[in-house]
């Protein structure tokens, strides 16, 4: 699954240009307090070798960080310390600054991503339009990838949490728009 996803999301951008001249690629390089990384899915580690100069790799227990008890007890934390390859750029890399949303009604939608972030985001704080073909990419990647029960766990989580949270979502992508 993981190598297909990477195939296909190797040359779809959020804009028609390099998003990072907006801000400096400040999600793509590391920030003061040496806090910004982000978590692998379960097996996609294995698209990695570990010993890539461009990354430091942490091992979390899923516990602590509050993983969906479907997900394995060892999760992967990586922080870039250099510019990466963009070929390697991890899923959530590749699908910034979109994320999954389940509704109640079972139904998938992308939104912008409400994670607190320690950096602001022009696509998000701005809302600049995204390029179609990068959205309907994510999508078809998010629907592959809720195959997997435990990513299935995390964003069912992940939503009801947001529900309760957030007063409106904006939504980018929903089935049939």
């Amino acid at each position: 699954m993981y190598p297909y996803l990477y195939k296909i999301t190797a040359q779809v951008t959020p804009l028609k240009y390099d998003c990072g001249l907006l801000c400096s690629s400040i999600c793509c390089r590391p920030d003061p307090n040496d806090t910004l990384g982000i978590y692998l899915y379960p097996g996609e580690e294995k698209m990695f070798s570990g010993q890539e100069d461009w990354l430091v790799w942490e091992e979390h227990n899923r516990d602590e960080q509050f993983f969906p008890p479907s997900w394995p007890n060892t999760i992967y934390f990586i922080q870039c310390i250099k510019s990466c390859p963009r070929e390697s750029r991890p899923l959530a890399c590749r699908f910034f600054p979109l994320a999954p949303h389940i509704t109640p009604q079972n139904e998938l939608l992308l939104i912008h991503e409400t994670l607190a972030l320690p950096y602001d985001c022009a696509l998000i704080n701005n809302r600049i339009p995204l390029q179609q073909n990068f959205i309907e990419t994510v999508a078809h990647c998010w629907d592959i990838l809720l195959s997997d029960y435990r990513l299935l766990d995390l964003i069912e989580e992940d939503s009801r949490d947001r529900d309760v949270h957030h007063e409106k979502l904006e939504v980018i992508w929903q089935k049939n728009q």
